[in-house]
């Protein structure tokens, strides 16, 4: 059995086993998606006003950056006060959750959270590790500190719970990806129910439910950089668009030619 398997195991232990039929609705599952509030799991079940103080003290200081190599270096200081095994808990957390789902989607769905938690993290410790930071002079997106005022405002909710540091990571990874990377809170290829995708097409980030999560308190959607796509998002769909920009470039020749 591996570390991810036996930790799915310790996570559902503790919290009781909650696994939920095959046919799990699609809503449930897009909210586990969308909103890192809904699915945190993991974490002290108790108080904790003072990780709450401490991260609005953070957040505050990530808002009033210049710059995104200032950021990647805030953010980088702060999620190296997490471990591997934090890491793996969190994964643990998420992989329990969705037990209940087909497996063939469960498999994509874990494929693309082990991007958004592992590979997240690795790149941002790369970069910041790298001497990276120095060249980013670019200011982050204008959405930043609203970004920050939500994350102090939904760790300081989960704290009544329980130690929002699960929470606060997530949000700090999503927060490289999408501040300082630029690229959608979920990485392209990621299965929503119904089979659609985050894609990307000539340099457009496209969700096939980012305005699903408008009125979601502690949602990533409004601050990602993908856009709500207006076609669906099907994988098979990249060739059908492919053949259309094909057509219309031979269309636009024969119209243009002049020989």
């Amino acid at each position: 059995m591996d570390l991810h398997h036996l930790l799915a195991r310790i996570v559902r232990r503790i919290g009781g086993d909650r696994r939920r039929p095959a046919g799990a609705a699609s809503a449930e599952v897009r909210t586990l998606l969308i909103d890192p509030f809904a699915e945190d799991a993991g974490g002290e079940a108790h108080p904790a006003a003072a990780s709450a103080r401490r991260i609005a003290a953070s957040c505050r200081r990530m808002q009033d950056v210049r710059t995104k190599g200032d950021l990647l270096q805030l953010l980088a200081r702060e999620v190296e006060e997490c471990s591997l095994r934090d890491l793996e808990l969190m994964y643990a957390g998420f992989e329990a959750k969705v037990e209940g789902l087909p497996d063939e989607y469960r498999t994509r769905l874990l494929e693309a959270v082990r991007q958004q938690i592992f590979s997240a993290h690795h790149r941002l410790l790369v970069l910041s590790r790298s001497g990276a930071a120095t060249a980013m002079s670019d200011p982050p997106a204008p959405a930043l500190p609203a970004y920050c005022r939500m994350v102090a405002e939904a760790c300081s909710a989960k704290a009544k719970e329980k130690d929002p540091k699960f929470l606060y990571l997530k949000y700090l990874l999503a927060g490289f990806t999408i501040f300082v990377l630029e690229e959608p809170a979920h990485p392209v290829g990621t299965p929503f129910p119904g089979g659609q995708i985050v894609d990307e097409w000539e340099g457009t980030y496209l969700c096939p439910v980012r305005e699903m999560a408008d009125d979601v308190s502690f949602a990533l959607c409004p601050y990602c950089p993908a856009v709500q796509s207006t076609e669906p998002t099907y994988p098979e769909m990249r060739a059908r668009r492919e053949e259309r920009r094909r057509r219309e470039c031979l269309a636009n020749y024969w119209t243009n030619y002049k020989g």
